[in-house]
């Protein structure tokens, strides 16, 4: 497959991924799902901020810790509304004990699936008929604490309400994939794409629930008196350590201007992280 083909499945994919992922949220908001439970991580933040573009998997964590929780419970309501619009997938479940987490992998077939939701738009016929997509959800069952909360409006399929994390929360989270992540030998462009991103929008980050999250996962220079100054001084370590080029490399896909990262160096970093300030 040439690299126009390449991109227009990534575009399909896509697409047919945030089309799901809207019938999740969905199917779990008519079940009362996020009345014990909010949706955090990159879809939260799009939702927050009102931003198109490629996402992830979704990513749920409930309010109280509950081990016992089962994921399968969620499973009859999303397979009664896919079907309802004509989808097959098969779901694969697997448990994460060592992260907190249990995943669902819905799979299916790229070409029936895009033209079932789709049926108005061509497939390029180079797509393999054996082609599949994938769209992940996870759930933590044993959340860091002092997560802060919000309700917000999703349109599609159908108006519903769903909650996720305030911004300083999500802020919170992601410094701490900044910082741990990259500690366990993970370089993320988007990690540090989304950074800039908060501290350009001017985010306070919930500095207990970042303490929480650093403590729960185990970061080595994590306390629980831990102080602004503290985060500031382990990010810039992590910001000494990063290899520019890779970080680049991983993000390249997901973004349309790669000359707005010709700045990213330890000396932006550092500079940019003085102006980080916590709730």
């Amino acid at each position: 497959m040439d690299k126009t083909n390449e991109f227009r499945l990534f575009e399909i994919k896509n697409r047919i991924k945030q089309a799901i992922q809207g019938n999740i949220m969905y199917a779990l908001s008519k079940d009362g799902f996020f009345d014990m439970a909010a949706l955090h991580g990159d879809k939260a933040r799009r939702l927050q901020y009102d931003l198109e573009g490629f996402s992830g998997h979704l990513e749920f964590s409930l309010f109280k810790s509950d081990p016992d929780f089962k994921i399968e419970s969620l499973l009859p309501s999303i397979e009664r509304e896919l079907a309802d619009n004509g989808l097959e997938f098969k779901v694969e479940v697997i448990d994460k004990p060592y992260d907190f987490k249990k995943s669902v992998v819905l799979k299916g077939n790229t070409r029936q699936v895009f033209m079932n939701m789709f049926p108005g738009d061509k497939i390029p016929k180079s797509i393999s008929d054996a082609d599949t997509v994938n769209v992940r959800f996870e759930m933590n069952y044993d959340p860091p604490m002092f997560a802060g909360y919000e309700k917000k409006t999703c349109l599609y399929p159908s108006p519903y309400e769903i909650t996720v994390y305030d911004k300083p929360s999500l802020f919170a989270e992601k410094i701490d994939h900044t910082i741990f992540r990259a500690w366990m030998g993970r370089v993320r462009g988007r990690d540090l794409y989304d950074y800039v991103f908060y501290l350009i929008k001017k985010v306070p980050y919930n500095h207990k629930h970042l303490v929480a999250r650093l403590l729960k996962f185990k970061y080595v220079e994590a306390k629980e008196d831990m102080t602004l100054d503290e985060v500031k001084a382990n990010l810039g370590y992590r910001f000494r350590e990063i290899n520019y080029q890779e970080a680049k490399r991983d993000l390249l896909p997901f973004i349309e201007n790669p000359q707005e990262l010709d700045v990213w160096s330890v000396d932006y970093f550092l500079s940019i992280t003085q102006w980080l300030n916590a709730q």
